[in-house]
Formats: C-alpha cells, sequence, structure tokens
C-alpha cells in the first residue's frame, strides 16, 4: 500500500472518530436535554423552577455569576427573580417591558451578548438608568413564548469558554423553560385567586352568619359579647375589648372585653362590678379612631408614641382598633390585641373586621332604641308593657311543655314617707337600690324582672314551683332589708319590701295569675308587711287546689326552707 493510502485512512480514522465523538456527544445533550425540559414541567412553582433552571444553567456552563428576570405583566417591568453569586442588591434591579431593539432581540429568542468586543454594555443608556451592570452579565439567554417574553437568563462570567454548542443547549432548554414558566405563573395566580375566592367565600359566610346571628339577639349585653367573640375569631386574636361611647361624658366606656388570663377578672368587667379606665377622644389608639373615624393598626406598641399604656398593657404586642359607625357618626370601637402565633395584623384582617363593624354598628344602633322602648329609663328593668308581654308568653310556654311558672309581684313599704320626708329623688335612689336587689337576685337570661308601676314590681320565674319561688321572694325580702341606700348629703335609708307569690294554675290565665299574686302582696301588706305570702294555687273551675294532702305540713316546710321567714296562705278571692 502507498504512502498516500496509508495517509488517507489515517484521516478517514480520524475523521470517523471525530464524528462518533461529536454523535455521542449530540445524543448525551439530547438525553440531558430530555432529563432536563423533564424535571423543569415536572416542578410547578416559580421559585423551585427558576432556581432548578439556574443551577442547570452553571451547571453547563460553570459560571459563577448568573441570574433569573421574570417578566410582571402587572408592573410592565422586567424584574430579578433568583440569582446566584450576586449581592443582595441586585434584588430591585429591573428595566422596562417596552418595545425597543433589546425587547426585539428578547422575542427573537436567540442566545446574544450584551457585552462588545470592548467589555462596553451594548445598551449603553438602558443599563446605565436601571442598574443592569449590577448582575455583571455577559451573555442572555431569553425565556420566550410565542410572542411573549417570559423573562431572561443572565450569564457572567465562566472559568471556561462557553462553546456554540452550550449555547444550543441552553437555548433548548430556555424555550422550554419558557413554556413551564408560564404555566407556573398561571397555577399560582389560579392558587393565589382560590385563596382570595376562599377568603371572600369565608368573610361573606362569616358576615352572613353574623348579620342573621345580630338580627336575633335583642339583648345588648348578650349583642355586644357576641359581636367581639366573632371579631376576635375573625382575625384569628387572642383578645379584645369593645368600647361604647358615654355621650355625657364623650369618653369611651369599655362595655365588653373577651380573652381575658383571668375569666373572673373578664366576668367582672362584663358584670360591672369593675370599672375599667376611660378613654377620651384622641387619647390612645382607642381615642384616635374614636376622634379620626378610621381605622388603626399598630403591630409594634413599643415604637408606636400613641400607645398609652395603662395597668395589664404589658401584656399587648399588637392592636388593630376600628369605629363603629352608624350614619357617619361613631358610636364606639372594636378594640382588638395580639394576633395568635406573634404575627401582624395585616390590610385583609382589617377589612374584614371593618365589614363586621359595620353590621355590628347597626345593630347596636337598633338595639339601643328597642331597649329604650321596653326598658324604665330610672331602673333598667322591663316596662309594665313588656313585662306582660313576656308573661303571655311564658304561659304559652308552660302550655305548650307542660312546665311550672310562677310570679312573684311586691313593692316598697311605706314609700310614700320615703318621698314626703327626704323628697322624689331620695325616692328614686331607693327604687334603683330595690331594683339593682331584685336585678342581681335573678337568673339571667331566664327571669323576667319588670317595673309594675312606681314602686312596685313583678318578676316572672319560668320553670319554678309556687314553693320554689317563695324561696326566691324570701332571698329577695332579707337582700333588700340588708341594703343602706346612700340618699345624698350624708343621709342614708334602710327599706323593707313586701312580695306576693302565685303559681300558674291549670288553664289559668296570665291576668288571673296577676291577680293572685297582687292578692298575696295584699295579703303580705295587711300582715305587717317585709313578708312573703305565697298563694294558693288556682284550678281552671275557680277552686283552691292544695300544695298536698297535708297543707299545714307544706307549709311548715316552705317557712323551715326560708330561715323562719313569715308567710301566709290567703283564700282564693270570691268568684
Amino acid at each position: 500500500m502507498s504512502a498516500h493510502a496509508i495517509v488517507k485512512n489515517v484521516q478517514f480514522d480520524v475523521d470517523l472518530e471525530e464524528q462518533s465523538a461529536e454523535l455521542d456527544r449530540r445524543i448525551f445533550d439530547m438525553q440531558a436535554l430530555l432529563k432536563s425540559v423533564e424535571a423543569i414541567h415536572n416542578e410547578l412553582h416559580l421559585e423551585s423552577l427558576s432556581r432548578l433552571l439556574l443551577a442547570m444553567a452553571r451547571e453547563r456552563t460553570l459560571v459563577g455569576q448568573a441570574a433569573i428576570l421574570l417578566h410582571d405583566e402587572q408592573e410592565g417591568v422586567v424584574k430579578v427573580h433568583v440569582s446566584h453569586g450576586l449581592g443582595d442588591d441586585v434584588k430591585d434591579v429591573c428595566f422596562p417591558a417596552q418595545d425597543g431593539i433589546l425587547w426585539r432581540l428578547l422575542l427573537a429568542g436567540e442566545a446574544f451578548s450584551i457585552m462588545d468586543r470592548r467589555g462596553e454594555p451594548r445598551f449603553q443608556e438602558t443599563f446605565e438608568q436601571h442598574g443592569l451592570g449590577a448582575l455583571n452579565g455577559l451573555t442572555w439567554v431569553p425565556l420566550v413564548m410565542p410572542n411573549k417574553v417570559v423573562g431572561v437568563l443572565s450569564l457572567g462570567p465562566s472559568r471556561r469558554r462557553v462553546s456554540q454548542e452550550d449555547m444550543v443547549f441552553l437555548g433548548h432548554l430556555a424555550s422550554q423553560a419558557a413554556v413551564a414558566m408560564n404555566t407556573a405563573k398561571l397555577y399560582e395566580s389560579i392558587q393565589i385567586a382560590r385563596k382570595d375566592l376562599d377568603r371572600s367565600l369565608h368573610k361573606l359566610s362569616m358576615l352572613f352568619d353574623v348579620t342573621r346571628a345580630l338580627g336575633a339577639v335583642q339583648d345588648l349585653t348578650r349583642l355586644l359579647r357576641m359581636i367581639l367573640e366573632r371579631a376576635i375569631e375573625s382575625v384569628d386574636a387572642e383578645k379584645g375589648s369593645l368600647m361604647l361611647l358615654d355621650e355625657p361624658s364623650d369618653q369611651l366606656v369599655i362595655r365588653v372585653v373577651y380573652g381575658l388570663p383571668d375569666k373572673e377578672v373578664e366576668r367582672k368587667i362584663n358584670d360591672g362590678e369593675i370599672q375599667c379606665t376611660r378613654f377620651g377622644r384622641g387619647e390612645g389608639v382607642a381615642g384616635k379612631v374614636l376622634e379620626s373615624g378610621t381605622p388603626v393598626r399598630v403591630n409594634n406598641v413599643e415604637d408606636d408614641k400613641g400607645f398609652v399604656k395603662r395597668e395589664g398593657s404589658q401584656q399587648v404586642r399588637s392592636i388593630l382598633c376600628v369605629p363603629l359607625k352608624v350614619e357617619q357618626e361613631t358610636i364606639g370601637v372594636i378594640n382588638i390585641t395580639n394576633r395568635k402565633g406573634g404575627g401582624a395584623f395585616g390590610q385583609e384582617d382589617e377589612e374584614i373586621l371593618g365589614a363586621l363593624a359595620n353590621q355590628a354598628a347597626v345593630a347596636i344602633a337598633r338595639t339601643r332604641l328597642y331597649e329604650a322602648a321596653i326598658t324604665d329609663g330610672l331602673t333598667g328593668l322591663f316596662v309594665r308593657r313588656f313585662a306582660v308581654h313576656r308573661l303571655n308568653e311564658e304561659v304559652k310556654r308552660a302550655r305548650r311543655y307542660g312546665s311550672e311558672l310562677s310570679m312573684i309581684m311586691c313593692d316598697i313599704d311605706h314609700f310614700k314617707r320615703v318621698n314626703d320626708t327626704w323628697g322624689h329623688q331620695a325616692g328614686d335612689e331607693v327604687i334603683i337600690a330595690a331594683s339593682a336587689c331584685l336585678k342581681a337576685e335573678m337568673r339571667e337570661d331566664i327571669d323576667v324582672a319588670g317595673r309594675y308601676g312606681g314602686e312596685e314590681f313583678m318578676l316572672i320565674l319560668p320553670a319554678t314551683s309556687g314553693r320554689d319561688a317563695a324561696v326566691a321572694a324570701e332571698r329577695l325580702r332579707a337582700a333588700i332589708e340588708a341594703t343602706v341606700v346612700d340618699i345624698g348629703g350624708g343621709k342614708t335609708l334602710s327599706k323593707t319590701m313586701s312580695f306576693g307569690v302565685a303559681q300558674l294554675g291549670a288553664d289559668e290565665t296570665s291576668e288571673s295569675l296577676i291577680g293572685r299574686a297582687d292578692e298575696a302582696l295584699y295579703a303580705s301588706k295587711e300582715g305587717g308587711r317585709n313578708c312573703v305570702t305565697l298563694a294558693a294555687a288556682w284550678n281552671s273551675d275557680g277552686e283552691p287546689e292544695n300544695l298536698s294532702a297535708d297543707t299545714a305540713k307544706v307549709e311548715a316546710m316552705i317557712n323551715e326552707t326560708l330561715g323562719g321567714g313569715e308567710m301566709t296562705a290567703p283564700e282564693p278571692p270570691p268568684e
């Protein structure tokens, strides 16, 4: 074989080996690309996807500095999303997404050098104006879809020469990554929209439940407690208070609290046994809300000069305070403190609480008007008309369920002497003191107390026998007898009351029941006052019914239970 033929065969072998190596590289690149694309499309979270792409690009090119910038269509900018090997100052780097040569190059989708041969930026003005030099990039690889720029991959200096094959690989990877990133952005926007929708539905559901519940509550104190509990629950807070404006003093007064560590203190505050500090207009956070009529959020009370430190305020970390407004007039505030877990109150919390406060303020105003219509202004007890209405309801309920029902009529002994001797103001103080005793001994949310007229009162005791009602009346008699009334000027009075008790009989009307209780009260007056009289039971035939086969024995048992209090049993009135 000639030398020429040998050289030719050797050259053929070299070419074949190079072609084989090139084919091997292409096969490897194809396999690597397929695996990379598979990994990219399996990732639905934009942050993780971006970091995965960045890691793949760095591994391929051995660059020490790289960044991915994403197109924010709402803000109209392309800004840094993730980076490697760059300082924190690049996180705010961005440039406007506006048409021009740079934008056209990005849309073309081909990798390009952003530096010329002298190392100067090809887009000098854009780079200087927007600080793009901080990226220290040499090559940009666009992340594009048809007619849409998703972002750009910025690559800095490499420890080796970046080949054309590297750029082709990154170009294919970037085109697939752009699709995956766009999908991830859509997925995240859907997730955000779903969360917003869930929050909106929760907010609407909560407001619907609160509105429905508020409409069913007519007692102001119960209403305020319900509002406060719902408010604390709605923003996931630890505790709070609801303050109403006291018009005579123009100050905010705490009406209810919830979430205090000491439940006994919480109960005493809610029952009015403990009077809390009042806030004037502009005083503290609540006073500022009262003055301005706008919400206030304080997520670190230590840094807020407007926060007034009072007793117990060392336990307050953060505050969200919103006004209760009716027709632009602030009637109170809801004051929520300490987000659970130590977090901060946000705009969403403020919006939810504000929506709740709008509903609550209307309910409070309506309930106040309702209470003013059914409540006696001097005593706080129900007016006669409403008390009789409640008696009619309780009579119907007792008939429906076959339960017992009793009532008490009582009045203040020798009350006219108080007015004649000390004046009507002193008489009012005696009536107020007697009413307070009656309310204190009544079962909350069960018994009903009303001012029947002047110094006379009626008490309705559902699910209570005549005997048990007489025992309750004796407790009331003893409590009032022990009460000392301050009538002003350093003078005090002690007064007594007389009581008449009657139990609802078979098929008896409310009018008849009132009449028999009043007859029993008259018997107590005739019997010397300051005593309790239990009326004999009354049947549908207008005949007295004995309490047992041995009436005398039953009366002795009652007297023993009453602790010696006098008890008489008058004859029923004639037909």
